[in-house]
């Protein structure tokens, strides 16, 4: 009898659909820092107003996550992708008839914010579900879009203003969103049980060996059992502790490096390099993350992260910036993907979505904060200083609170 071939198991093309989405939605996000001076100058608007409207699109992306997360557990991530791409393509496509400042934090700020929280946390909540083993190098993987779409989209959102302006731009990002995300999400679904398929690796726990994390936690808490846990609330902080810095970082860079005299079009490919670096934080320590835990790993991201803002207020060359690009985005695009590692590996995947979403809510104070501080301080201050020492302090506390976070007992409060 002829030998049957193996079929790929559909977790990759979760894997894959899930970096091309990404790759989009948050190359859409992350240009706000190429658009940035734009707005501003050709809007007449202050830096701190202009902030204001990229700090709305955070407390909507971290308000709304937990929403997210519940759709997601119980409709699945076909609704979840299908709100968030609606809601976002006609968000950037009204950002071409903005002419107040309402127009800009209700179009960005709601619509925009709204719909990526749709976004990335089902993609990250999916992928958890269905790899058990190799768990940090998939979430690697699969969000690496986010880097690829950072690396790839701010220049080209760069080429389009410099070619049309800033309005048409928008409506072209707008556009790529409904004719390649909106069609691929379709292929998305929630369980392997969908496919007649179990989780890749979970034979081996079946068999009785151990994940590849250390400190894995194999039960399944509830949203209630994982609230009265002190990991919980220790990665709510760390969350929050890193995304300040970081959006403050994505939505400044390019206004702080054209400041000090870098060209407009290699400050916006500043931005790309986060995203490049991010590509490679995300493959390489998620890959390490496996083999030597998340704590470390955690550790690592914000020692890095800190040790950049410092050297940022420094960087006055091309090449200086280029480093604190990379490295800066090596360390981010190691911790973003250890959140929804870590929650799968402390609290299960049943309800996954749940809790990362109440975790994720932590970009809400964290993101409305750091871009709105950088602003503010820059319009009284005339200098960025005071933000980046701020922005390393919170992130040398978070390297701290790593050392103390262990996974939770499976005796559970209940």
């Amino acid at each position: 009898m002829p030998k049957l071939k193996k079929r790929i198991f559909y977790g990759w093309v979760i894997v894959g659909v899930g970096f091309i989405i990404l790759l989009l939605g948050s190359g859409c996000l992350y240009s706000y820092g190429v658009f940035f001076t734009e707005l501003c100058a050709d809007l007449g608007w202050s830096r701190a107003m202009v902030s204001g409207a990229y700090s709305l699109f955070m407390i909507c992306l971290g308000g709304f996550s937990f929403v997210a997360g519940r759709l997601n557990d119980r409709y699945g991530p076909r609704l979840t992708l299908m709100i968030s791409i609606i809601l976002m393509s006609a968000g950037y496509a009204l950002m071409a008839t903005v002419a107040a400042p309402w127009q800009l934090y209700v179009f960005y700020g709601l619509m925009a914010g709204g719909g990526y929280s749709f976004c990335y946390l089902p993609i990250a909540s999916i992928a958890s579900r269905w790899f058990v083993a190799k768990r940090g190098i998939v979430l690697g993987v699969t969000t690496a879009g986010v880097g690829m779409g950072t690396l790839v989209i701010a220049p080209f959102a760069q080429a389009l203003i410099s070619e049309f302006d800033w309005r048409i731009s928008y409506l072209i990002l707008a556009g790529l969103l409904v004719i390649i995300a909106l069609p691929l999400s379709r292929l998305m679904r929630l369980d392997p049980c969908e496919k007649g398929l179990q989780p890749y690796g979970v034979e081996k726990i079946v068999a009785g060996q151990q994940n590849d994390d250390p400190s894995s936690n194999t039960m399944d808490f509830t949203l209630k059992q994982a609230f009265r846990t002190k990991a919980f609330w220790l990665l709510f902080a760390m969350h929050m502790f890193y995304i300040l810095p970081l959006q403050m970082v994505m939505v400044h860079l390019k206004a702080y490096a054209t400041d000090v005299g870098i060209a407009p079009m290699i400050a916006a490919t500043l931005i790309g390099f986060v995203g490049g670096g991010s590509i490679l934080g995300r493959v390489i320590m998620g890959r390490v993350s496996d083999k030597i835990g998340r704590k470390a790993s955690f550790f690592i991201a914000y020692l890095l992260l800190a040790m950049m803002m410092l050297w940022l207020i420094k960087a006055r060359q091309p090449w200086q910036f280029y480093l604190f690009s990379f490295v800066f985005g090596f360390g981010y695009g190691n911790c973003d993907i250890l959140f929804p590692a870590i929650i799968g590996d402390y609290f299960g995947t049943k309800f996954h979505g749940s809790i990362f979403g109440m975790v994720s809510l932590a970009i809400a104070p964290g993101g409305a904060i750091g871009p709105l501080l950088a602003g503010y301080i820059f319009d009284i201050t005339g200098s960025y200083d005071i933000a980046t020492i701020v922005g390393a302090a919170v992130l040398f506390v978070a390297a701290g609170c790593s050392f103390i976070i262990k996974a939770p007992g499976t005796s559970r409060a209940i």
